[in-house]
């Protein structure tokens, strides 16, 4: 099937969208009202390949100031379009119109009360006038409180927040518009871009699509989830621009970038379609439950392979796994063994696309459901850097669908040691393995039932050596189930002096008085058996 396309928009002279190339852009971070130093910023950055660069508009002082960066960047011959990044004051985004070539709006702190419809074709208008193009940014963790009160803080929330701002532009026919999706996440990320995908295509929309973390932390660490974040998105044809967001001198965001677009070109077509009928949801993140071979399958948590395992406990090495793997042809060619429950599925990556892989997996998946698959990938690669993120896009795209059981990865060039961290990371990133305790917790609003940060810091005293765990802690149930849904656990507000405990999604131990919570919810990680003695 033809991959995804969006429609083509300029940005000034930059043309985005399409079949145009994806673009790669980043932010400064200096003070836009530092004119010398946010000038010298913006040339390392486009020298370093920023095909668009941002700058935050605070206040009316850093829109003038925007515009005479703009002016000094041209003067010394720099065309790159500028953004302007608006929060809170519409009529900011009013002024910098005049400024800029792009405004960045984010719907959940733009509206302030009023209506999409009352507030939006001012500034549309604006736009018309003067060449400017819109950027509709939503974030997870910052909707509107409307949209939270009827979703949750979800991939749904997120989308119908950007629809609302889309749909003025179309009434408006306002089509100089890109939007985004993005989370510290990357399964909310991904589920939430396709489910925007789908949402547009139904209502006859193909906007153009910026991906990007809200936050990747830096390091390997952060290119890592940034590739995982990204490489799955791009690979089924979706994304028109991406921005890297590392806690580092925005420079070093491009060169990640530059490596992310060229390593995962999107497809002009398909072998499956990544928003139809799946043996997976893909708006929705549910493991696959197969059946238990050799330790893979039955939910457990992935399994590494490797000739040093590092962690004896859980992985296994290769000459575990003798006669108890059968690979994909060889076993299709095989009805008894389909359903025999004994073996597992060796994928391996060989000669063929990740798109291809995924189309095998969609077919074997909907007719076994007992088989644990286990996913091998063989490289030759001698550049550590461009093999962790070539391998972080690879194992991303296959494991944020919850498909794997195992991953078995070889490269003579690298060391066990490196190869093992580097999977764990991805593991990691995909939130398909945690190497350490993973807290997620909200921020705090009018609808917390207990002091968040005293609670969370007690948690964490508790359980912080449960290094294979992800952990909730949330205000209220409003926020807290869509917010921490890939959660192992969950400890949530239900009203005042009251907790719910969640094993998984499911709430197991309801409206527990607060002072007793905290016991409750050790003695249940106990009874699950994920407890161990630190």
């Amino acid at each position: 099937m033809k991959a995804y396309r969006s429609r083509s928009i300029d940005i000034a002279s930059l043309k985005l969208g399409s079949d145009n190339p994806v673009r790669i852009q980043s932010m400064t971070n200096t003070d836009t009202n530092d004119i010398k130093a946010s000038v010298a910023q913006c040339i390392r950055m486009i020298d370093a390949g920023a095909e668009l660069v941002r700058l935050t508009t605070q206040g009316k002082r850093e829109v003038e100031s925007l515009g005479i960066i703009r002016k000094e960047l041209q003067n010394a011959g720099y065309r790159v379009p500028l953004v302007a990044d608006i929060h809170f004051k519409p009529e900011l985004a009013l002024e910098a119109v005049s400024f800029t070539d792009k405004i960045r709006i984010n719907p959940g702190n733009y509206l302030r009360g009023k209506s999409a419809e009352t507030l939006l074709p001012e500034l549309l208008l604006r736009c018309k006038e003067n060449g400017t193009a819109i950027r509709i940014g939503v974030n997870h963790g910052s909707l509107d409180e409307a949209i939270v009160n009827q979703y949750g803080d979800t991939p749904e929330g997120m989308v119908e927040s950007a629809m609302i701002f889309l749909r003025v532009c179309k009434a408006e026919s306002f089509d100089n518009v890109l939007v985004s999706m993005k989370s510290s996440n990357t399964r909310v990320m991904i589920q939430s871009v396709r489910m925007l995908v789908l949402r547009m295509k139904q209502e006859g929309m193909a906007y153009p699509l910026h991906l990007g973390l809200t936050e990747a932390g830096d390091g390997q660490e952060g290119r890592i989830k940034s590739v995982v974040g990204m490489a799955p998105l791009l690979l089924e044809g979706m994304g028109d621009t991406i921005r890297v967001s590392l806690t580092e001198e925005p420079e070093a965001e491009l060169p990640v970038a530059s490596q992310i677009v060229r390593l995962f070109p999107k497809p002009a077509q398909l072998p499956y379609d990544p928003l139809g009928k799946l043996a997976w949801d893909p708006f929705s993140f549910s493991r696959r439950k197969a059946g238990s071979v050799k330790g893979l399958g039955n939910g457990s948590r992935i399994k590494i392979i490797s000739a040093n395992p590092p962690d004896p406990k859980f992985d296994l090495k290769p000459e575990d796994l003798l006669g108890f793997t059968i690979g994909y042809d060889p076993w299709m060619k095989n009805s008894q063994e389909q359903t025999s429950g004994k073996l597992i599925l060796l994928l391996e990556k060989g000669e063929s696309s990740i798109q291809e892989l995924k189309a095998r997996l969609n077919f074997f998946c909907s007719i076994n459901s007992s088989a644990p698959i286990l996913y091998k990938s063989s490289s030759r690669t001698l550049d550590p850097y461009s093999y962790r993120i070539q391998l972080a896009g690879e194992l991303g795209a296959l494991l944020v669908d919850g498909i794997l059981d195992g991953v078995w990865v070889e490269n003579p060039h690298m060391s066990a040691s490196m190869i093992n961290d580097t999977v764990l990371n991805i593991l990691q990133a995909a939130r398909a393995r945690i190497s350490r305790t993973e807290y997620i917790a909200c921020p705090s609003c009018g609808r917390t039932h207990f002091d968040i940060l005293s609670r969370l810091k007690e948690i964490r005293k508790a359980t912080s050596h449960l290094t294979t765990l992800k952990i909730g802690v949330m205000g209220c149930i409003v926020n807290g189930p869509g917010e921490m849904a890939d959660a192992d656990y969950g400890y949530v507000g239900a009203r005042p002096g009251r907790v719910t405990i969640y094993k998984g999604k499911e709430p197991v131990l309801r409206n527990i008085p607060e002072k007793e919570a905290l016991a409750a919810f050790i003695k249940l990680v106990k009874q699950e058996g994920d407890w161990v003695d630190p």
